[in-house]
């Protein structure tokens, strides 16, 4: 690799008069001819120097490189959304370092972003992420927490809009003459104290838009599921069923089955097809499935999902850019939330209301 002193021993200069061309050095006291100047760029350009970004770090305390911390890097809509924020860090001129984190390596990732001397981070972490917030004001490193349903109390929070694309989902099912629409719900918020997720927002959402559309939801018409899609219990099998007895519920309601299916994400709707031929029931001649999330999968899938789509890749460009803008305007820990919507994309699960 060629470095500084190379370059100064072709040209015939002190080490130091190299460092203030290469480095744009401002101080009043250094005078370089514009001649020498000109040699040492040239010569620099001749042997191919590339200035060592981490040694610029050391000297100015700033990288110009992001971190980004996951707990479920090999889950898509996560790694989707990674894959945003590298492509936007491309544009801006950033590079991006992805760290894979748990609850017990939590405080050793923080520690190696700050002895990383990162310009900010992203943070993409289902569990209390307090100690990154008091480590990120402690170094003065900006953070953004993005596809969070909850508004954080440090640095911004990026999160997608859900209500744009669950609106058109129930509009795109009334036109289908569905009136008798029911929703698959998490059911993690149960086992978990009542905290509010992702899929009790979007259960909200639903019935609102029921609602907006003179629609009733009958009690039962909501069941819930606890299906691990990702982490170490995804292989459980007990899990997936609790999805299929969801659906089963529904199938089996006094008031009569529904002639359309919500589910909160993809997955659930796809375990609810293979649940519903079950019951001889054909998709969408007798019954219609809507996803959420719009998977790979969901366009291959039998018959390929309707669903809403999330915007996980603009949900990463977004982070980067908050990020990247906290940096340029100086530390601030003050919150603040930034919403990406949702779409809706019609495929061949749904259909014309049965009679």
């Amino acid at each position: 690799m060629i470095t500084m002193t190379d370059i100064a021993i072709r040209v015939g200069v002190s080490r130091a008069t190299v460092s203030h061309v290469l480095t744009d050095y401002k101080g009043k006291n250094v005078r370089i001819s514009e001649s020498t100047r000109q040699r040492i760029l040239e010569t620099a350009a001749e042997m191919g120097y590339r200035p060592n970004q981490l040694a610029r770090s050391v000297a100015s305390g700033k990288i110009r490189m992001i971190g980004y911390l996951v707990d479920e890097p090999d889950y898509e809509p996560y790694w989707n959304t990674i894959i945003g924020s590298l492509a936007e860090a491309e544009s801006l001129g950033y590079a991006l370092k992805v760290l894979s984190v748990r609850d017990e390596t939590l405080a050793e990732r923080i520690q190696q972003c700050i002895g990383f001397r990162l310009g900010g981070l992203i943070v993409r972490v289902n569990n209390n992420k307090s100690l990154i917030f008091e480590e990120a004001e402690r170094a003065q490193m900006p953070v953004v927490v993005v596809d969070e349903g909850v508004t954080q109390p440090f640095g911004a929070t990026v999160v997608a809009d859900d209500g744009p694309g669950c609106t058109a989902a129930i509009e795109h099912l009334t036109e289908l003459g569905h009136t008798r629409i029911a929703f698959i719900s998490s059911g993690f918020p149960q086992i978990h104290n009542g905290m509010k997720d992702i899929g009790s927002s979007r259960e909200e959402l639903f019935r609102e838009a029921m609602k907006a559309h003179g629609l009733t939801v009958p009690d039962g018409y909501v069941t819930y599921e606890t299906m691990f899609v990702f982490g170490q219990h995804i292989e459980r099998n007990e899990t997936v069923q609790s999805a299929i007895d969801a659906t089963r519920a529904l199938l089996n309601h006094p008031q009569g089955r529904p002639t359309a299916i919500f589910c909160w994400r993809d997955e659930t709707a796809m375990i609810a097809v293979r649940a519903c031929r079950e019951y001889g029931l054909r998709i969408p001649q007798d019954i219609s499935v809507v996803g959420f999330s719009d998977l790979s999968s969901a366009r291959f899938f039998d018959p390929p999902l309707t669903t809403v789509k999330s915007p996980w890749n603009e949900l990463g460009r977004m982070a980067m850019r908050q990020v990247v803008q906290r940096i340029s305007e100086g530390f601030t820990p003050e919150p603040s939330t930034h919403v990406v919507p949702s779409g809706f994309i019609i495929r061949e699960s749904t259909g014309p209301a049965s009679t």
